[in-house]
């Protein structure tokens, strides 16, 4: 992430996320800031007309997700953890396809001929994707992962730091990588309960994805500028995916 607010927001959203390991709800309030961040600067980033609508399509629906998440009700008493897990998910995926029927409505609304129609579409899908994929944090906390999200909360910020090193070519891309793959081992000997092999796989690909966000961000002087609430938001949406794919590890490779 070579833009340094990008960098910096990043940073402390990383290690925000790390409140998450106290518990459900302190990573849902957590959650909260993260999609009001997202929410409010994703319509600049995408410099899309009706911003007010689409901002209130994306933040209604990450708040939607995070806080379900956080309010399913567990699995009867019979129920296995694994189903327990699996369960999880599922309030999410409902205000994905709710957030995704919004995002359609909001261009409907605009009436016929209106520009930018097809990239605003578009571009809010995605963010309704980022914002509800925060969930993924607190669906963490409910699967008792707090030594896990420690453990990624410093690999993202380690990835992001990685940016600002500006090395030739690819090679701050490959320090981020292995930094944020690398974390783990560093916090292991503090975290007894910490799975190394899943949260090395989630550090890198939580690295490989703060590294693929920051090449999205246009350059000074070429294309549309990046204005500082867009800024912010480019900088969480590593972060908030990244809790989804550290579930999927979790649920893949269980410790």
């Amino acid at each position: 992430m070579k833009h340094p607010l990008l960098a910096v927001t990043a940073v402390v959203a990383a290690l925000f996320v790390g409140v998450g390991a106290l518990g459900v709800w302190g990573a849902a309030a957590v959650g909260t800031v993260l999609v009001a961040a997202v929410a409010l600067g994703w319509p600049q980033l995408l410099g899309a007309p009706a911003r007010r609508s689409l901002s209130t399509v994306l933040l209604a629906s990450g708040l939607a997700a995070t806080w379900a998440v956080a309010l399913w009700p567990a699995p009867d008493a019979g129920g296995t953890r694994r189903a327990f897990g699996a369960s999880l998910i599922e309030p999410v995926a409902i205000c994905l396809a709710l957030g995704t029927v919004a995002a359609f409505m909001v261009q409907l609304f605009r009436g016929y001929g209106r520009p930018h129609r097809l990239e605003s579409t578009a571009g809010t899908v995605a963010g309704v994707a980022v914002v509800c994929a925060v969930a993924g944090w607190t669906a963490l906390a409910r699967y008792d992962a707090g030594a896990l999200t420690v453990s990624l909360a410093l690999s993202l910020a380690l990835a992001a730091l990685a940016g600002l090193a500006r090395l030739p070519g690819p090679w701050d891309a490959l320090l981020a990588v292995v930094l944020a793959g690398a974390a783990p081992f560093a916090v292991a000997p503090l975290l007894p309960g910490l799975h190394l092999p899943a949260a090395v796989t989630a550090g890198a690909l939580g690295g490989l994805g703060a590294v693929l966000t920051g090449r999205t961000a246009p350059d000074r002087g070429r294309g549309r500028p990046v204005g500082n609430r867009a800024a912010v938001a480019l900088g969480v949406a590593p972060v908030a995916v990244a809790g989804v794919l550290a579930y999927f590890v979790i649920r893949i490779m269980p410790g």
